[in-house]
């Protein structure tokens, strides 16, 4: 199957970030690079374009922006001369979770790679809402997300975040062992549950895992008495870890009404290291 990357872009330093990650990532692999930009118009207030022309000036304006964005982004991309990528720029007029949607029903892409906030979020904000939409809405397609400070090298070790109490398809987990093995990088499965305490089935989730990771190398971890944040965090820091993981599960219905923290949250925030959500029922 060919590899489908799509980088949505917003012409912010974040998503150009994310973008030059993701060529570094899969620069040993044959890919297909989709970068996607849209416009829509704002549907409240209005100014001085909007009563001159409403829609024919919105969209003539907007379009040409994002063509020539695109096309500056396609100019500084092909100077990298990488013979393995092809490279593919989408523009459209439509709200961004809703091209997403259609793009990736359409090709079927191996992963969506983009920034943690784009150029209108407001400072201080971790995560942009695009980015949270995208995770909550897409479920076919794992996510990348990767903020503007991220080292480019390649990751050497790779932290899976999860207490084993949801199943992670072999799928899913095969994702995170091909991105492992990209760079020969090792897998540190982090949890909080002690491994004398977990539950039948956490036990039967915790053997899978162990057997789809046996082609690279990977060992269990376990942190007490501390909430995930600051067990990953520390992790990380100490170990100096290249890329987190989790298992992204389907919003609740609660969590869809805006109560409750989805797990991305969960996990805290990091300024310079990529996180990859595999995606679960």
């Amino acid at each position: 199957m060919e590899n489908r990357i799509l980088l949505p872009t917003d012409f912010s330093k974040n998503s150009w970030s994310a973008i030059r990650y993701a060529i570094k990532l899969f620069e040993n692999k044959k890919c297909s690079f989709y970068i996607l930009h849209t416009y829509s118009k704002e549907t409240h207030g209005l100014d001085s374009l909007t009563l001159l022309d409403p829609d024919e000036v919105f969209n003539k304006m907007s379009e040409l922006k994002s063509r020539q964005g695109l096309g500056d982004i396609l100019v500084r991309l092909l100077k990298l001369r990488n013979k393995n990528h092809q490279f593919h720029v989408v523009s459209e007029s439509t709200l961004l979770l809703d091209a997403v949607k259609n793009l990736n029903n359409e090709l079927r892409f191996k992963m969506i790679v983009m920034g943690a906030k784009g150029m209108t979020n407001k400072k201080g904000e971790t995560y942009g809402k695009q980015t949270l939409g995208i995770l909550k809405q897409i479920r076919k397609c794992p996510v990348l997300i990767v903020p503007t400070k991220v080292d480019f090298n390649h990751p050497k070790e790779i932290v899976l975040s999860t207490n084993f109490n949801t199943k992670i398809e072999a799928s899913e987990i095969k994702y995170l062992v091909d991105i492992a093995k990209l760079s020969n990088a090792s897998i540190q499965v982090l949890s909080l549950a002690a491994p004398y305490k977990l539950s039948f089935n956490q036990k039967r989730n915790k053997v899978f895992i162990r057997s789809q990771l046996k082609d690279v190398a990977h060992k269990f971890n376990s942190l007490r008495n501390v909430n995930m944040a600051i067990a990953l965090s520390c992790f990380v820091e100490i170990r100096e870890s290249n890329m987190i993981s989790y298992v992204a599960k389907k919003p609740s219905f609660w969590q869809r009404l805006g109560f409750g923290k989805i797990s991305l949250r969960k996990l805290g925030h990091f300024t310079n290291v990529p996180v990859l959500a595999l995606r679960a029922n």
